[in-house]
């Protein structure tokens, strides 16, 4: 990459860089929601939301289109969930982390 394709592309990495925005790229990844559903999903206001789907759609990694009163979201380039495999991966063996609802502890 050259340096003005590494600050593109540190741009898009931003843009993912927040729980909700990784969130909506993963709840998308099963197909189109309205912003509704995935505030509701999420957990988070309505105006969180639409401030997260701004940034993504900014990036061009979701596109909402809008169909009567309801705006449905969608992914533009499903190859972004290929990063979801591969932070999956380093999460359990480089960081180590287990999932909380599969923790059986013996205390």
């Amino acid at each position: 990459m050259v340096a003005e394709e590494r600050n593109i592309a540190a741009d898009v990495l931003k843009a993912m860089a927040h729980p909700i925005r990784l969130g909506v790229i993963e709840v998308l990844a099963d197909g189109e929601r309205t912003v509704t559903e995935l505030y509701t999903e999420l957990g988070c206001s309505q105006s969180m939301m639409s401030q997260q789907l701004k940034i993504l759609c900014h990036q061009r990694l979701i596109s909402i289109r809008k169909e009567g009163t309801q705006k449905y979201c969608g992914l533009c380039n499903r190859d972004f969930l290929k990063l979801f495999d591969c932070m999956h991966t380093h999460l359990r063996k480089f960081l180590h982390f287990k999932d909380q609802s599969a923790c059986f502890c013996d205390d």
